[in-house]
């Protein structure tokens, strides 16, 4: 990257991490594990920052400034049928290929690359944050979380 990212390109950036990640959490949400999975969420940021210190995309990315913006709040907003229905996660790889076309356009194929494991990365923090039983416990990874998350690694063409 020669040239810094535009405030817009690096909300596009986050925005692919943080939606795919919000796609996990809303199919098995509860109040509990919500709060679980944001604060594994979190922790997984804060980590990939120290991680990636050698990548310019995700440095940039994962500043505080970055983080504090965020999601818009339409990005928050989930309805129980399109959770059902599989929209949340569609709607959330449309944002993913948006955030993936601006990283290939400003950064090598690896730095693209590691850019991509690290939304899978976040994706599955989340996913094993919390159980489907009672106070988290249980199974960490349900079934459908197991199948989002293939499909989000087979999206951005990974393997596990």
């Amino acid at each position: 990257m020669t040239q810094p990212l535009s405030e817009e390109e690096k909300g596009l950036l986050i925005r692919g991490i943080l939606t795919a990640a919000m796609a996990v959490m809303a199919i098995d949400m509860g109040i509990l594990s919500c709060a679980m999975e944001a604060i594994a969420l979190g922790r997984e940021l804060e980590n990939a920052s120290r991680r990636h210190a050698h990548n310019p995309l995700i440095a940039v990315l994962l500043d505080a400034e970055a983080l504090r913006r965020g999601l818009a709040e339409e990005d928050l907003r989930v309805e129980p049928d399109e959770v059902r229905s599989g929209r949340v996660l569609d709607r959330a790889l449309e944002q993913v290929d948006q955030a993936m076309a601006v990283a290939r356009a400003r950064a090598d194929e690896e730095t693209v690359r590691d850019y991509a494991r690290q939304i899978v990365a976040a994706c599955e923090a989340v996913a094993r944050a919390a159980g489907a039983g009672l106070f988290g416990t249980g199974e960490r990874v349900s079934p459908a979380e197991r199948d989002a998350l293939a499909r989000i690694r087979e999206h951005l063409g990974l393997r596990e």
